[in-house]
């Protein structure tokens, strides 16, 4: 009996070790994607302020066209 009781004790360990990796996992994997998130918001943002601005030139000149 005590030997299964070793090991059943063994078994609850790796178990609560591995509860604990997969805890921290998510937990880190949640922030990343969370700040990646967060970028990609601001980003955007950045882009419509950049589209709603007249763009400085002559009217009827492309963009980029030297003469």
């Amino acid at each position: 009996m005590g030997f299964l009781q070793d090991i059943a004790g063994r078994v609850e360990e790796v178990a609560a070790a591995g509860g604990k990796f997969a805890d921290a996992f998510v937990r880190t994997a949640g922030a990343t994607v969370a700040g990646a998130l967060v970028f990609v918001e601001r980003e955007i943002g950045y882009a419509q302020h950049a589209a709603k601005r007249p763009r400085s030139g002559k009217p009827g000149e492309k963009e980029g066209s030297h003469k």
